[in-house]
């Protein structure tokens, strides 16, 4: 009996020391501020976070929702916006590895191998994308910005008009050049693409400062990109030359004109860098904006604007070298309208030089004399909106050779003046004012 009486003893003093523990456990926490803020914080974090991620609104470039619809998918992104993305045209821009190499960015798939009649099967939204099943049995995967960035609506579409050319902005007689510095746009990569946006928008602008020596064009273009050649060589002195091999190397007087249409291809950008200037009368330069005038000649002699767009014109040089570094002999011809216009309507290419405008004509007699009426309203509007003015030595002028025309007047024989030209091609210009505008992260 007193065992028993013992062991039940234990048992009651083990219970009451549980409760006391207990007890003191609870008294420990409820006195404890930063436990019981800690809890509460935690909770109130908790409650926050998921009333935020209830409440956030999807990013613009995120897929919302897609469905299927005859032969199109159609995509709604976080912006609102809609897009009808074509069967075909997805399956053809399969972004997979056995469809496209991410390290060439290139596409791998070939045309031979896309079935025009091409069906998604199905299409699930994934939280990169989209995944899409296709008839063919391939499933390909489509990221958000990817599908935002091609979408058909009419805002991405211009987003990549920009990208690859800027809108021109035409220019008359009141137009003023932008001037920046040589040294600094070597040295500052924002100036440098301050004057790539201001060729592509005016197509025109002046450094100033340039080095004392005959291949300071060279060395800009150099910085920029990659000299364009021709058969004169990397750079051309622009002087009055014995046994000249052009009219420009010469005291005459130059209409206004672009520089070699006896190329296929004629070069993007011209720099006309001031070595030495001419310091009695003459030696002025004379420029003018081809796409203003242009777009005169639309507006008030529909008729003339119609033969300069759809009349072919022959333009040729044929002549030996001045210098070591030119093509010994060198015969060009080209063939190619005075305005040349692109799918959208637009002027994308003047080529005026009356000094290289064969005299052959490949038309009928009859209709020569129009084509001349035509070619002289042209010639007339640009020298009434023409800008004159007189380098000094140390400028440079930039003029967009597709688009601006530049002339000369004539000076003495005896002169010392001296101008040099070298050339820059748009592809590169372009190229770099994209990497530019990424480095920077500047869109326009």
């Amino acid at each position: 009996m007193s065992s028993q009486r013992y062991s039940r003893a234990l048992l009651l003093g083990a219970n009451a020391l549980r409760s006391v523990a207990r007890q003191q456990v609870r008294q420990k926490c409820s006195a404890c501020s930063s436990c019981s803020s800690s809890r509460r914080l935690s909770l109130a974090a908790a409650a926050r976070q998921q009333a935020a991620t209830k409440e956030a609104p999807p990013k613009p470039k995120t897929v919302v929702s897609s469905t299927l619809e005859n032969d199109f998918l159609t995509v709604k992104f976080g912006d609102g916006s809609f897009s009808e993305m074509p069967f075909m045209w997805l399956r053809d821009n399969c972004q997979c590895p056995s469809c496209f190499s991410s390290g060439a960015l290139g596409r791998t798939f070939l045309m031979e191998n896309l079935n025009i009649d091409v069906q998604a099967t199905s299409v699930k939204e994934i939280e990169s994308g989209i995944l899409v099943k296709w008839s063919d049995g391939h499933t390909s995967e489509y990221t958000g910005k990817w599908l935002y960035d091609r979408a058909f609506t009419p805002s991405a579409r211009a987003q990549h008009r920009n990208r690859y050319a800027l809108r021109r902005e035409p220019w008359g007689a009141d137009h003023q050049l932008k001037e920046f510095d040589y040294y600094t746009m070597i040295k500052d990569d924002k100036v440098l693409l301050d004057w790539l946006l201001t060729m592509e928008r005016k197509g025109s602008a002046m450094i100033k400062n340039t080095p004392d020596r005959d291949i300071a064009g060279p060395e800009i273009i150099e910085h920029i990109a990659y000299v364009k050649q021709s058969h004169y060589g990397p750079h051309s002195p622009v002087i009055n030359r014995p046994n000249t091999n052009n009219v420009a190397f010469s005291n005459a007087k130059l209409g206004m004109h672009n520089d070699l249409p006896q190329y296929e291809q004629m070069p993007g950008i011209i720099f006309i860098q001031c070595v030495k200037q001419h310091q009695g009368t003459g030696g002025e330069s004379v420029i003018s904006d081809g796409l203003f005038a242009a777009e005169s000649l639309r507006r008030n002699h529909p008729d003339a604007f119609k033969i300069l767009t759809t009349t072919d014109a022959y333009f040729w040089d044929k002549g030996h070298a001045n210098y070591s570094w030119e093509m010994d002999e060198f015969y060009k011809i080209s063939k190619m309208p005075i305005l040349t216009l692109n799918s959208d309507n637009e002027v994308i290419r003047v080529a005026v030089n009356n000094a290289i405008r064969d005299s052959h004509l490949d038309l009928p007699s009859h209709k020569v004399k129009s084509f001349y009426v035509a070619m002289k309203l042209l010639n007339d509007i640009l020298y009434d909106n023409s800008v004159r003015f007189k380098m000094d030595a140390g400028d440079m002028m930039t003029l967009d050779n597709v688009r601006c025309l530049h002339g000369r007047e004539g000076y003495e024989a005896f002169s010392e003046r001296h101008v040099e030209s070298s050339y820059l091609d748009w592809d590169e210009a372009r190229c770099r004012r994209r990497r530019l505008q990424e480095k920077l992260g500047v869109f326009v």
